[in-house]
């Protein structure tokens, strides 16, 4: 069981870096500069709009003039892609905290294993406001309201199941391990808790924090299913 675990949290992470690097191709962009803000994502600044004016400055006014068409065509072109992108992480956080639960012996880790897909459950409900945002004819501010609800959802469960993964390392004999664990670990809740407060400060770090563990988890796996075949 272990070993299928570590091979198909391996398939699926590895699903997952291949869809990271076809967004990173697509380079995306706003109406206005974002100046630093939302880590200079403009997906990320139009997931996280908080009011009419910070939806504006991502995809511009209705009716949208021809750059914002632009805009709002690549970013529902992105939005498309992502639905794939939903069901590869949601499985990858499933297999490798169950791998992880199981070789480590930590049965709470499996609550991780059910967070992430409900994660993933949310960012499908965040691209389908999304996908709504963006006709001209839509009716923002009750958007807004439920674009909020559904990606802070998604971003605090991922915060939580990276935090949660990184704390299976505590306790390591190696005590590297363990303190190298504990500050990933510690750095996912308070990263999650600050994008809440200021997310156009602090996105930038609950992403990349959440990013270092998912290729953490894509290594582990890689490394069990290598070792379990040797044995």
């Amino acid at each position: 069981m272990s070993r299928w675990l570590s091979l198909l949290a391996l398939a699926t992470g590895l699903g997952v870096l291949v869809v990271t690097g076809i967004f990173g191709s697509l380079k995306l962009q706003s109406v206005e500069a974002l100046n630093g803000a939302y880590g200079d994502q403009p997906m990320i600044a139009f997931e996280l709009a908080e009011s009419p004016a910070d939806l504006a400055r991502v995809i511009g006014l209705n009716p949208p003039n021809a750059k914002a068409i632009a805009v709002r065509e690549a970013l529902d072109h992105a939005n498309y892609i992502d639905f794939i992108y939903m069901a590869l992480y949601a499985a990858f956080i499933a297999f490798s905290c169950a791998h992880l639960s199981l070789a480590r012996k930590r049965p709470w880790l499996l609550v991780a294993a059910v967070l992430g897909p409900i994660a993933a459950c949310f960012d499908v409900a965040e691209n389908l406001a999304l996908l709504s945002l963006t006709r001209s004819d839509a009716d923002v501010s009750p958007l807004l309201a439920a674009l909020h609800v559904r990606t802070y959802g998604k971003w605090e469960l991922l915060a939580l199941t990276s935090a949660m993964f990184a704390a299976g390392f505590i306790g390591s004999r190696q005590r590297w391990i363990t303190v190298v664990a504990f500050l990933v670990s510690l750095t996912a809740v308070a990263s999650g808790i600050l994008t809440y407060v200021n997310p156009a400060k602090y996105i930038a770090l609950l992403s990349n924090t959440i990013g270092v563990v998912w290729l953490w988890q894509v290594v582990y796996s890689a490394v069990s299913a290598v070792r379990s075949r040797a044995s």
